[in-house]
């Protein structure tokens, strides 16, 4: 079985669009995939497009087994309503999908350093799992210093790096997004997996699929992790 971390360089940078797209492109592939959004924050269905990404599906408790209406932090989001997140619900969730995978992705929230608990981190969260990280990054202006953070963050708490995914949000490429990929690939010593095109509708399995196609996904199925 093989299973990975997505996180992402910031909120709001597609990490949910590449985690469908990955897992409807290994569904495709005839591959069991399981998925997870651990901690879901705010009014949006993360989870439920992961479900609908994976082809399977998956009891919702495990697969977001917290959820709070707040749009913050998980840490913020669950003191908001009383309550705070424990590590073995997510833990027993996870090991409880994983059984009959080929592939368990597990999507984060925000980026490495987004708080869980106190003293508890996202990227704590990925240790615990024992999951190497896929980093979704802007392919546009700024991405190079944030993407060089997060993979500096994620070495200084020992996590194994997969690769970076770059989504594009928008459908026409910028003028620096060409010399983005190379320069992270060798500042931050990194594999490249690709650059996500834009998903025109989400929700459309089939064209997450096909969006896919960009990506090497070989390197995560076979890895060759730094």
């Amino acid at each position: 079985m093989s299973a990975f971390f997505v996180t992402g360089t910031d909120t709001g940078v597609g990490k949910t669009v590449v985690s469908c797209a990955i897992a409807a492109a290994l569904c495709r592939r005839g591959m069991r995939v399981s998925v997870m959004k651990p901690c879901e924050t705010g009014e949006g269905d993360d989870a439920e497009q992961l479900i609908a990404a994976s082809g399977h599906p998956h009891n919702l408790k495990w697969v977001r087994p917290y959820a709070f209406r707040l749009p913050a932090s998980p840490e913020v989001a669950a003191a908001h309503e009383g309550k705070s997140i424990e590590l073995a619900p997510i833990v027993d969730a996870f090991h409880a999908l994983s059984r009959d995978a080929d592939v368990t992705l597990v999507e984060g929230a925000g980026g490495l350093l987004v708080p869980i608990a106190p003293s508890f981190l996202m990227a704590d969260l990925a240790r615990a799992l024992s999951l190497p990280i896929v980093i979704v990054a802007r392919p546009s202006l700024g991405t190079v210093n944030h993407t060089l953070l997060t993979i500096e963050a994620a070495r200084a708490r020992g996590l194994t790096i997969l690769g970076v995914v770059f989504s594009r949000r928008a459908h026409a490429a910028g003028p620096d997004e060409e010399t983005n990929p190379e320069a992270i690939r060798i500042h931050g010593q990194v594999q490249i997996l690709g650059t996500l095109p834009s998903v025109r509708e989400p929700g459309n399995i089939v064209e997450l699929a096909d969006a896919a196609a960009q990506l090497d996904l070989e390197k995560l199925i076979h890895r060759r992790p730094r």
